[in-house]
């Protein structure tokens, strides 16, 4: 069966879209509406996307969160279902639902500085390319980025140890950006995830616990769409994930 996630596969045509589509791509099987492609160019093509979704803004604990309406209708009857259990739901931080680009920009901005500068005075980096780098804009970093993680294992994750992809989202890929991604203050709790997937919030990346992006769609439907799960243990216990299966979207797409 093809898939919109195998349709999305098959328009694969960088080693950037393919990595980024292995990270963040299970947001195309969503029942809502899935950005339009990989990534975005720049802030003007997520502006214009998010201008055209239906949008619902509510207080989830402490802070005041953006989603698109289906997935925000959807969070808040998990909310309620776990309340009647006693438990809770919140929104860990103030950026825990929608994002803007500038947002994500920020983001990836200040671990490229701080590996670049990392990497520079301990001898692996000259001055000259860490400049060049830094006058780059923040899209045409990724490759580069990217590359010198795979080519010469210089990472840019928050303890340089890691892919900067474990720290933040490359600018433009981020879930947060198609208003599907929410970050839960209580993701330790295995009732909080087992509600939040009867509700069609999952998670799907793999190196980020408190994030849960909105697919619409039961646990048991997920593989059809082209999603496996992967099991990744943590300090915390064991945790489910919900990724792209590139060896069965290669087959269909």
């Amino acid at each position: 069966m093809t898939t919109r996630l195998a349709n999305v596969f098959s328009t694969i045509s960088s080693s950037v879209e393919r990595r980024l589509f292995v990270e963040y791509g299970a947001i195309f099987a969503t029942t809502a509406m899935p950005p339009p492609k990989i990534i975005f160019a720049d802030g003007a093509e997520v502006e214009r996307f998010q201008s055209s979704l239906a949008l619902r803004r509510e207080r989830i604990g402490d802070h005041e969160i953006e989603l698109q309406a289906e997935a925000m209708a959807a969070l808040l009857s998990a909310v309620s279902k776990i309340e009647l259990k006693g438990g809770r739901i919140t929104a860990r931080a103030a950026d825990a639902g929608g994002r803007s680009y500038q947002d994500t920009v920020g983001l990836w901005v200040r671990n490229v500085t701080r590996g670049l500068e990392h990497w520079q005075n301990v001898g692996l980096i000259s001055k000259e390319d860490t400049q060049l780098i830094k006058n780059l804009s923040p899209v045409d970093q990724v490759e580069v980025i990217l590359d010198l993680e795979e080519t010469r294992q210089l990472f840019f994750g928050t303890f340089y140890d890691k892919s900067i992809l474990y720290s933040v989202a490359a600018p433009g890929s981020s879930q947060h950006l198609s208003l599907l991604a929410f970050d839960v203050a209580e993701y330790e709790d295995s009732e909080v995830e087992r509600v939040l997937g009867l509700n069609g919030w999952h998670r799907t990346v793999p190196n980020d616990l408190p994030h849960f992006t909105y697919l619409g769609h039961n646990r048991e439907m997920l593989v059809d769409l082209g999603l496996t799960r992967v099991t990744r243990q943590y300090e915390l216990g064991s945790y489910s994930f919900y990724v792209p299966d590139i060896d069965s979207l290669g087959e269909t797409g």
